[in-house]
């Protein structure tokens, strides 16, 4: 099982909804073990790596995930420079990464 973690951008609302359990928290591995760092625009919306759905009231920005293959699954939104009102709300077909150890991947929405 890959370990993830992810650093989110919490307003008020956020922290209230995880503080009542409505947010699924990205489990985080130790920052000493090997990782690759992924990156996505404000245009797509994370809501799944690998298995594991996630739910939280701000989307994540940057996120930490062990090397290996992992699938990701976005919704674009209607936010940032990319977003398009007409693809807001669409699921993008999943994603299948094949992340290196020490790499930085940045993910823009292309629509």
């Amino acid at each position: 099982m890959h370990v993830i973690s992810g650093t989110l951008q919490w307003g008020a609302a956020g922290l209230l909804a995880l503080l009542v359990g409505c947010a699924t928290q990205v489990q985080q591995p130790e920052t000493s073990t090997s990782h690759a760092r992924l990156t996505f625009s404000s245009a797509m919306h994370l809501i799944a790596v690998d298995d594991q759905a996630i739910s939280t009231p701000t989307p994540i920005a940057n996120l930490r995930v062990t090397p290996g293959q992992h699938t990701l699954r976005f919704v674009h939104v209607n936010a940032g420079p990319e977003g398009s009102v007409q693809h807001a709300g669409q699921h993008a077909a999943p994603f299948t990464l094949d992340v290196r150890e020490g790499i930085a991947y940045h993910f823009t929405a292309k629509t």
